[in-house]
């Protein structure tokens, strides 16, 4: 295997970010990290969506329970996905590549897309029940999505802003742009999100369209993982489905075990940026990865409780800078485009 860059873990974010919709006041979340960067992550979050998850799931969030019969639509939507045999990595201390890596386990996609951007009609797999079904085809950022505010990541520089997720043209935006004060002072600034923990669960499905649009500049994606807030790390566990720097393709890395450096690993080989449809499906220890062909898997994972720890884990859409930093200049964008994303859990 191509050798890893070695980079400090990067600490998500102690406290959550901003919440979608009008009207967000700060809410700080208390999330534990590892002890790299010391440093707080703020989110702020609706105070209506709050309550309107509150009323809508007034028993769906037991101890080991996911959250089920329960679906947040903004309108409606379908997909499916892929499999392979997993390569485990448990030498040099990793914390993901910032570039592409050469790996003989690889995938390569087909350049070409699903046909249409939007699914016609949501259907949930036999076994599934459907709980997140974002469109994006009018309003703002849903109200369960939990937006960062603050300074994370393994790269020092890394500093997101609520601002730059949005919704236009029929897609959510993930933006990594330079702006000229902030948090963070002035500076590079990227964009982040996770959903809010009533949708939590040990098995998952989750499915995207996106594409990584970028003029000049270029930073680092995990679109999507999964992460248990509260739990310890490494052994409470980290799914990063499609993470990388670039266009040419993206890795799932499976973190388990009491090193960063202990994880199964995969390399996807496609053109991030074009349209493409991605599922990562977690059921009973096996994690399937679908690109565009939804029926199909091109890679599959066969775990255990070890490889694959049984916590709850929320759904993470991440942007930063590369591992090498932050851009040079301050010209220049990274959009990050989400068309449409379902999340589906067990029924």
């Amino acid at each position: 295997m191509a050798s890893h860059h070695q980079r400090r873990r990067r600490p998500r974010p102690r406290h959550l970010a901003a919440r979608g919709g009008a009207g967000s006041r700060a809410w700080r979340l208390g999330f534990r990290r590892p002890p790299l960067s010391g440093r707080a992550l703020t989110v702020v979050a609706s105070a209506a969506g709050l309550v309107g998850l509150l009323l809508a799931l007034p028993s769906a969030i037991g101890m080991g329970r996911s959250a089920r019969q329960v679906a947040v639509a903004t309108s409606a939507a379908t997909t499916t996905l892929p499999q392979v045999s997993a390569t485990l990595r448990t030498s040099a201390p990793r914390t993901r590549p910032r570039t592409a890596l050469s790996s003989t386990a690889s995938t390569r996609a087909a350049t070409s897309t699903t046909s249409g951007r939007r699914p016609a009609t949501l259907q949930a797999a036999e076994g599934w029940v459907n709980v997140i079904n974002d469109q994006f085809s009018s309003g703002g950022v849903p109200a369960h999505w939990s937006r960062y505010d603050g300074p994370y990541g393994s790269e020092p520089r890394t500093c997101a802003t609520p601002s730059h997720v949005s919704v236009s043209g029929g897609s959510m935006h993930l933006l990594m742009r330079h702006e000229a004060s902030g948090r963070c002072g002035a500076g590079w600034y990227t964009a982040g999100m996770m959903l809010d923990k009533a949708f939590a669960s040990v098995d998952q499905r989750v499915t995207v369209r996106f594409r990584v649009v970028s003029d000049g500049v270029s930073g680092h994606h995990i679109i999507p993982m999964r992460f248990p807030p509260g739990a310890r790390w490494p052994q409470g566990g980290e799914e990063d489905y499609c993470e990388g720097s670039g266009s040419s393709g993206c890795h799932t890395f499976l973190h388990y075990g009491d090193t960063p450096s202990t994880q199964v690993w995969h390399r996807h080989g496609f053109d991030l940026s074009r349209w493409h449809t991605v599922r990562f499906e977690r059921r009973d220890h096996v994690v399937k990865a679908y690109i565009d062909d939804l029926r199909t898997p091109v890679w599959t994972h066969r775990g255990s409780s070890i490889t694959l720890p049984d916590t709850k884990k929320q759904v993470v859409l991440q942007q930063e800078c590369r591992s090498s930093g932050c851009p040079a200049g301050t010209t220049g964008t990274e959009d990050i485009q989400i068309d449409w994303i379902t999340v589906d859990n067990p029924a």
